[in-house]
């Protein structure tokens, strides 16, 4: 039974609340602000994503009434009901993307040796 606890710890709703409010209020690292694309550029640079198989860095508004923004890291997959999903290459987890958020898209170079 210690085992089992140890190895599957009991999350109380106490738990979850602490966390939540801790995120809530905790400082969040501010992101440089890259200029707003036009709605044509956005589309252009999201195809380009799609097709190829690089990373890109989108960049989104975390709200529409702040200047808060966040960059996302990852791979541009798109699912059988037209979401736009972003791959985590470290977690593997996917993050749904909503097109009105989207602010900057930057393709990441690649280096050949």
């Amino acid at each position: 039974m210690q085992n089992y606890l140890i190895q599957n710890p009991i999350e109380s709703f106490f738990h979850h609340t602490i966390t939540a409010i801790k995120k809530r209020f905790s400082p969040k690292k501010r992101v440089p602000l890259k200029e707003q694309l036009t709605a044509e550029e956005l589309i252009t640079r999201l195809e380009y994503a799609l097709n190829s198989e690089e990373a890109v860095t989108i960049q989104i508004n975390d709200s529409l009434l702040s200047e808060e923004v966040s960059d996302l890291f990852g791979y541009v997959y798109q699912d059988n009901h037209g979401h736009v999903l972003l791959q985590s290459p470290s977690t593997h987890q996917f993050h749904k993307i909503l097109p009105g958020t989207m602010r900057h898209i930057t393709h990441q170079k690649r280096y050949s040796c």
